[in-house]
């Protein structure tokens, strides 16, 4: 798995679904990605715990790396320092503020 994109993200996955969590590295303005269910590798049953556990963690990687992804359209790369911040702490020259 990758590493998250903002320095503070949140798993607020459960057994039957996937949501992760991105904030803002200057402000900790949260972003919240889209829920996805749990889908069992697309099969109606399974009766074997060890092959669900392995379904929801292959799940669980693709949420997350798609969350990870989507969190790019929600936060900018600060040139000078780095950090990714939300549109509220961008500056008019495409730095965050407190590199302004």
């Amino acid at each position: 798995m990758s590493l998250p994109l903002t320095r503070k993200s949140t798993d607020r996955s459960g057994t039957e679904q996937f949501a992760f969590s991105f904030f803002c590295d200057r402000c900790g303005k949260e972003w919240r990605s889209e829920t996805l269910p749990f889908n069992y590798g697309y099969f109606t049953a399974i009766e074997n715990d060890i092959a669900r556990q392995f379904l929801w963690a292959h799940e669980h990687k693709a949420a997350f790396e798609q969350a990870n992804l989507d969190a790019r359209f929600q936060y900018n790369l600060c040139p000078v320092c780095g950090k990714r911040v939300c549109n509220d702490c961008l500056c008019n020259r495409d730095v965050c503020k407190d590199c302004n």
